[in-house]
Formats: structure tokens, C-alpha cells, sequence
């Protein structure tokens, strides 16, 4: 066998290999990534936290009056942070020829107690956006409602015959006039794969993307809609979803602080 016969195949051999590490490790990052964290800018942090630990059973770890609160359901950790000036979504005052705003606007959870929890909602008149719904995409069922400040919080049907609680954040949704270059950046940044269509209702304003369990909705906008810079005095900070947090394994180090919307994006790999 000639020297340069060798080089090839060893060259080969080490192509090879590289391929299927790097296949390996996407496989293993997918399958142990998660959505782990979110921050809430609210008015008050103690209705707040009331509201998502009487309704989703996430318990509060730390609370500091006019402060924040820290809560915390299986590795999912809600931070929920004092407003300063609150302005709430219903409150904004578009220009005009403007309708929407660009960002985080929901956080989804699955719960092995889908009823109960709707029943609980209804119970004390929480208001729900819409009612239970097949996503045919996503072979789950869904209803969405509002959280104190307005935040829409979808909530998704796993069903599990323990008698615990169990809740997981699982999906989040962001509404981006340039929803082409949204999902090229997290496929590109974060491996997200688009999921494929069953139902073709909404194909004209939502994709639907998915990292191991994480499920991510991408809303279409129109180019009239807004950033929060257009509009925010200064001094006031808008109630809503602030950042959302992705971890992958033991989690030690942090890549990237914004996407290409400029909304606050941390993974911890």
C-alpha cells in the first residue's frame, strides 16, 4: 500500500468519525435540552407569584417584598422581578399604521392535571383567550390564558395517572416581522428543526419549531408592528416575558445574550 494510499484512507477514517461524534452530539444535546428558566417583568411580584403558584403549582423559593420572587418547578426556574413605572400591553399607544409588538409573548407548560387546572381558572373568573383546542401539528391539546399582567400562558395536556403535580415548561412563542431570519437564527444558533405540518390552517402566520421536548411557535407579524424601543418612555419598563434561559447538560457556561430580535436569549451548555 503507497504512503499517499494510507494518508487517504486515514484522512477517511478521520472524516468519518468526526461526522458521527458531531451526529452524537446533537443527538445527546437534543434529547437533554430544555427551556430552564424564564424572567417576568411585572407590576406586582407577590400577584404575580400568587397566580402562578395557585395555578401551576410552581413553588416560591425566595421572596423579597418589591423586589422579586423566585419560583421554582422540576428544573424550571421563574424569576419574576418589580417593574419600575409599569406600563402594561394593553396600556401601549400605538403610532400610526402600528398594531403589534415584536417579542417573547408566550410561555407554555404541560401538566398531567389539565382540568383541574382549566376548572381552577374558571373557578375565579380567570379569563381564558381560547378555550380547549387540538393542535393537530403537535398532537396535544391546548388552552391559553393570561397571567396577571396580561402575559399569554398556554397551557398543554400530558396526561400521567400519579397523583402529584406534575408541571414542565415546554414551549414559548415569539411575534417577529422578520420571522424568516427568527427561525434561521435558532436553527442555525440553538439546532431547532421545524416541525412538520399535518394541519395547514395557520401555515400564513406560524411556524412551528422543536428542539428535543422544547417546543417554539413563531408568529408572523406584519411590518407594522413595533419594538419596545418605539414606544417605551423612558423611565417605564413594559410588563412581559424579559428572557428565556436553555440549558443542555451540566449547563457551566453561557453562549449568546440576544437574537437577531434583540430578545434576551441565554443557553447554559
Amino acid at each position: 500500500m503507497t504512503l499517499d494510499l494510507q494518508k487517504n484512507i486515514f484522512l477517511l477514517l478521520t472524516f468519518i468519525l468526526s461526522t458521527f461524534n458531531q451526529q452524537l452530539s446533537a443527538q445527546t444535546n437534543s434529547s437533554d435540552f430544555q427551556l430552564s428558566g424564564t424572567t417576568i417583568i411585572a407590576r406586582d411580584v407577590k400577584l404575580s407569584a400568587t397566580w402562578y403558584r395557585k395555578y401551576l403549582d410552581i413553588a416560591i423559593k425566595e421572596y423579597k417584598p418589591q423586589q422579586h420572587v423566585k419560583m421554582q418547578t422540576g428544573d424550571f426556574n421563574l424569576l419574576i422581578k418589580q417593574g419600575k413605572s409599569i406600563m402594561l400591553k394593553s396600556q401601549i399607544k400605538f403610532p400610526k399604521g402600528k398594531k403589534y409588538v415584536n417579542g417573547i409573548t408566550k410561555i407554555g407548560f404541560s401538566t398531567n392535571k389539565f382540568e383541574e387546572v382549566k376548572e381552577k381558572l374558571q373557578a375565579s373568573n380567570q379569563k381564558l383567550i381560547e378555550d380547549v383546542t387540538e393542535d393537530k401539528n403537535l398532537d396535544m391539546r391546548f388552552f391559553l390564558t393570561t397571567d396577571p399582567d396580561g402575559n399569554q400562558v398556554q397551557i398543554f395536556d400530558k396526561p400521567n395517572p400519579v397523583d402529584s403535580v406534575i408541571t414542565k415548561a415546554m414551549f414559548f412563542s415569539i411575534t417577529s416581522s422578520d420571522y424568516i431570519n427568527t427561525m434561521k437564527w435558532y436553527e442555525e444558533n440553538i439546532d431547532f428543526t421545524e416541525i412538520q405540518t399535518v394541519d395547514e390552517s395557520k401555515i400564513h402566520y406560524q411556524n412551528l419549531l422543536h428542539k428535543g421536548d422544547v417546543i417554539f411557535e413563531i408568529i408572523h407579524l406584519p411590518y407594522e408592528s413595533l419594538e419596545t424601543t418605539e414606544f417605551m418612555p423612558l423611565g417605564r419598563e413594559l410588563a412581559s416575558f424579559d428572557e428565556l434561559k436553555f440549558k443542555s447538560g451540566a449547563g457551566k457556561s453561557s453562549t449568546f445574550e440576544m437574537d437577531n430580535n434583540a430578545n434576551k436569549v441565554r443557553w447554559m451548555r
